[in-house]
């Protein structure tokens, strides 16, 4: 049996899901009439879901210089649950924002990274992991930080998105302290 394409999988799954709905599908976004009078419109956005993930894609295989269908069918391939949780904006973001690095390979980003550990949005302790924090900073109620960036509530919007070309792959990480920005803070003298 021949493997299906990322943009196949994704269809078949988005078709399955509007056929045990409203029987409807349309790659271009949902389409369907929504609130007139004797119509039962479209409720789930499947179709919307589909079409930003292919102009997520497309954004992806534009701005990195990559073909668009490799990537979405990497991200079919690494993804593990229901596609309308899986793409969103914290997985999939956007190439430029400040909160996205590049790399060309695994290696370069790792030496990018250093060995100074990775600052924990919730404690603000040098975690040695990029995922979880153990840096042993007590919170306020006492209990060590253990927070960690593949929970509910990920990176507080204090991590990062690496993204390594080689392996059409990318992740939330906490903030390596080697890209933290030095801020220098003059003290203001009485003269």
């Amino acid at each position: 049996m021949e493997k299906s394409t990322g943009y196949e999988k994704l269809k078949m799954a988005v078709k399955k899901d509007c056929n045990d709905g409203r029987g409807c599908f349309n790659p271009n976004g949902c389409n369907n009439a929504e609130n007139k009078p004797g119509v039962k419109g479209c409720f789930h956005r499947y179709c919307d879901k589909f079409k930003w993930v292919v102009e997520r894609a497309k954004h992806y295989g534009e701005k990195l210089g990559l073909n668009w269908e490799d990537v979405l069918n990497q991200w079919e391939a690494d993804r593990g649950y229901w596609y309308m949780n899986y793409y969103q904006e914290s997985n999939q973001p956007e190439i430029g924002s400040t909160h996205v690095r590049v790399f060309e390979t695994v290696s370069e980003m790792l030496q990018s990274i250093g060995d100074k550990g990775f600052r924990c949005p919730v404690c603000g302790g040098v975690s040695t992991s990029p995922y979880a924090c153990n840096s042993g900073m007590k919170l306020n109620n006492e209990k060590i930080c253990d927070w960690k960036v593949y929970g509910l509530l990920r990176d507080l919007g204090k991590g990062v998105f690496v993204y390594c070309k080689d392996k059409l792959r990318g992740e939330t990480i906490f903030t390596p302290i080697a890209w933290e920005k030095t801020v220098v803070v003059e003290k203001e003298t009485n003269v």
